[in-house]
């Protein structure tokens, strides 16, 4: 026999056969995929735990005063307990008031969407110079910012 018709006589895959491995690789991959998304769109949907985030709505450094004025607000799902005030890294806690009130003395429950007006007094500011205002709360929520001197 020679060598061109052995390579003739040799078939490969029926067409059936062919199209059958193809419906398989199709499905498979659409089993992989559908399993992915579900994955990914059961964990975007699910209810996370409810967490607090805090935000600033306004900032005012005074340098004449020597005061900086800023109000958070609570945009999480849950009250949050503001306990410390850092200024440049610095522990303000004590000369910071809410409604008059020292934060040191009183800790200041914040409930969702609830604004507390911070008064955190900061001798020595420079004008134009950027201070870094850090709130903390008793859970760990965390916001800082930096306000410029004015």
């Amino acid at each position: 026999m020679s060598k061109k018709r052995q390579l003739r006589s040799k078939r490969g895959f029926s067409d059936i056969v062919a199209s059958l491995i193809l419906m398989l690789l199709a499905v498979a991959a659409g089993v992989v995929v559908y399993g992915y998304l579900m994955g990914w769109i059961g964990g975007a949907t699910t209810n996370p735990r409810m967490t607090g985030h805090l935000s600033f709505d306004t900032a005012y450094a005074n340098t004449t005063g020597g005061s900086i004025t800023c109000a958070v607000r609570n945009v999480g799902g849950t009250s949050l307990v503001l306990s410390d005030v850092y200024v440049q890294g610095v522990n303000c806690t004590a000369s910071t008031k809410i409604n008059n009130v020292s934060l040191l003395t009183s800790p200041y429950n914040l409930t969702v969407q609830q604004v507390a007006n911070l008064n955190i007094t900061y001798a020595g500011m420079t004008l134009s110079t950027y201070y870094t205002v850090q709130v903390v709360c008793k859970d760990g929520t965390t916001i800082s910012q930096a306000i410029p001197a004015q």
